[in-house]
């Protein structure tokens, strides 16, 4: 069963199956999973993306101990623990800068959310059009990355996980409808991925090689003049040929248009195993043309599916994370070859939980 069996990184980290918990809350230690993704930690508290962020203070107030103790909690029960490390650029609320003083992004490109009176006022008050970054700016931004990867490998963390898909300030950088520069970072669709790279590397330069690094990229934005799929595909590639990466996890969408929280919900069995994984397709065609480790997010709910996923060879690990916030066990369950595959399976909850712009609904 492909699933129960381990997979090691390139870096060396062993995980025991290839099952992962995708970033979501920090309390799921205990479920056996192969490997823990963390949710966001935010590398400058001026910058925050969603308020229960947890965030990393200015160098002078970091306390290590702290971040010891988290690690421990999530690798207590011996499943290695990857922190997602991530800037919110465009996508920072105000709050934590003075008043009227804009987030920072690529370029001067405001997100856009609707116009109605709600979404008008959200973008005037909470998130207004970004500040285009300096080169300044932009080097503070790999210097907290770097910072940040310091701090989970004193933590005893076993990796970092580069985000850069959702909106958030790499994957502004990698999109062509946030970043019109003209300069080495965004001239061409290959100097898209500079940012990116000079992260990478400057990372690798100061980790032990032991230390695991991944990548979490869009295979498109869903969102009308944004990244395709193509260019997407092209992304991964260019990361393969740079080296350094040890995975990439595959997801997609922005807070403009979001493909991992649907409008549509319905229970019959085969529209279940028709978004088992909204990213398959995709990944199944990368791996034609790339061997990096690919973890995918996003809809699955089914032993069988994840069976599939992986025994196709579209994705090396599955990811998972709303369902295992209801059934903290579920991991246990897939894992048990003693349960039929019938009963392998996520439990089918209808629970709505609040934004402050629409409904998501866990399914």
């Amino acid at each position: 069963m492909p699933i129960v069996q381990p997979f090691e990184l390139s870096c060396g980290l062993k995980l025991s199956n290839r099952i992962v918990k995708a970033s979501m809350e920090e309390m799921l230690g205990s479920g056996s999973f192969g490997l823990i993704l963390t949710g966001n930690v935010q590398i400058d508290e001026r910058y925050p993306g969603l308020m229960a962020d947890m965030m990393i203070p200015s160098k002078d107030k970091i306390d290590i101990e702290k971040w010891k103790r988290y690690a421990n909690v999530c690798q207590s029960h011996g499943t290695p623990a990857i922190v997602q490390i991530d800037h919110a650029g465009r996508q920072s609320p105000s709050g934590k800068r003075p008043f009227r003083e804009p987030p920072i992004a690529p370029s001067p490109i405001p997100l856009s959310i609707g116009n109605n009176i709600f979404a008008r006022t959200l973008r005037r008050l909470v998130i207004s059009t970004p500040h285009e970054m300096t080169r300044a700016q932009i080097d503070e931004a790999v210097t907290k990355s770097v910072e940040a990867a310091e701090i989970m490998v004193k933590s005893d963390f076993a990796g970092v996980e580069l985000h850069g898909s959702h909106g958030y300030l790499i994957s502004s950088f990698l999109s062509p409808k946030t970043k019109k520069r003209n300069d080495e970072y965004g001239a061409t669709s290959k100097d898209r991925m500079t940012f990116l790279f000079r992260i990478i590397d400057a990372i690798r330069a100061i980790v032990p090689q032991t230390f695991a690094a991944g990548v979490k990229l869009n295979s498109a934005d869903f969102s009308t003049g944004a990244l395709t799929e193509e260019e997407a595909h092209d992304q991964i590639r260019w990361i393969d040929e740079h080296g350094d990466i040890d995975f990439i996890e595959i997801s997609g969408g922005t807070y403009e248009g979001f493909a991992m929280t649907g409008s549509e919900y319905d229970t019959g069995s085969e529209r279940t195993k028709r978004r088992e994984a909204y990213f398959i397709e995709f990944a199944a065609k990368v791996r034609k043309t790339t061997k990096i480790p690919l973890i995918v997010t996003g809809g699955f709910r089914t032993r069988e599916g994840m069976n599939d996923a992986i025994r196709s060879d579209a994705c090396d690990i599955v990811a998972i994370a709303r369902p295992v916030c209801i059934e903290f066990n579920l991991p246990q369950i897939l894992l048990d070859q003693n349960i039929a595959d019938e009963d392998a399976r996520a439990l089918q909850y209808d629970i709505r939980g609040m934004s402050s712009t629409n409904f998501n609904r866990l399914k």
